[in-house]
């Protein structure tokens, strides 16, 4: 019985090593429906909390929040806030992560999650990674994006990433010892993936 947090660099494949390898162990898979229940713990549409994730849009929305009382946000903008603090932010993801590692044999994929769960005993940290040309050629293939805008597409979402992980770990969001194993997929397949993350959660048993 184990937790284990799949951190990933763009177009890696850690969605699909993550839900074959919660399939083989037969855990739960945790992604987007950890999305969907942060964006109602912060009464908030799926939409806005995207946006906030992706960008580095909060700034604006902490001006914003200050500039005018809560009760007048949302007497504006009624029950999608469409601003995200990044305290509420956090404690809420937080939060959410925690009660999620609580209930054993899970996979959760992204969302800073090895942060969270960083102290946690019997949770395994596991971190993706792969050269640009190699990322570029798997984006290319598997998210059908045309060669003439995929690295463009890998440096945006790179930089948002970076943005994301900085603003809820603080400046060393990637330091390598927080991690259990890093592998590098342009070495291994991702059933070779599978096969080293199994042996990994089978040291628990």
């Amino acid at each position: 019985m184990a937790v284990i947090t799949i951190t990933r660099e763009m177009a890696t494949g850690g969605r699909k090593l993550g839900r074959i390898l919660a399939r083989r162990l037969d855990y739960q898979y945790v992604d987007k429906s950890l999305f969907q229940k942060i964006a109602e713990d912060l009464n908030v549409s799926e939409r806005t909390l995207e946006s906030f994730e992706r960008s580095r849009e909060y700034h604006i929305s902490n001006t914003f929040a200050k500039a005018f009382s809560t009760s007048y946000i949302e007497r504006i903008v009624g029950y999608d806030k469409s601003v995200v603090e990044e305290e509420e932010y956090q404690k809420s993801l937080g939060k959410l992560i925690l009660e999620t590692a609580r209930e054993n044999n899970v996979v959760i994929i992204g969302r800073a999650a090895y942060f969270f769960l960083k102290d946690m005993k019997n949770c395994y940290h596991i971190r993706l990674v792969a050269p640009k040309d190699w990322r570029q050629k798997y984006a290319s293939e598997n998210y059908k994006i045309r060669p003439d805008r995929v690295r463009k597409f890998i440096e945006k979402r790179d930089r948002n990433l970076r943005w994301f992980r900085r603003s809820i770990c603080g400046a060393g969001f990637y330091d390598s010892l927080f991690f259990h194993l890093t592998l590098n997929m342009s070495r291994i397949s991702t059933e070779k993936g599978v096969e080293l993350l199994m042996s990994v959660a089978n040291l628990s048993s």
